[in-house]
């Protein structure tokens, strides 16, 4: 009769956690689709990236505003 029990809500935790992720998906759709359907004036611009992509060992000599190998 335990075992039945402990089935029973395990089985009631499975299931809230997946209706909730549902619904976490569904809303995300939605606001997707309500982004998507606002005019271009409205969405969020993209941010511009403030630095410039550096290789491994180069860094910027800021007194002269070159590149030098470390």
């Amino acid at each position: 009769m335990l075992s039945t029990v402990y089935a029973a809500e395990a089985q009631f935790r499975h299931e809230t956690r997946q209706r909730v992720r549902e619904f976490a998906i569904l809303e995300s759709i939605r606001n997707r689709k309500e982004a998507l359907a606002a005019p271009m004036t409205l969405r969020a611009a993209a941010r511009q990236p403030v630095t410039w992509p550096r290789p491994i060992g180069v860094k910027l000599n800021v007194s002269s505003g070159t590149a030098v190998c470390v």
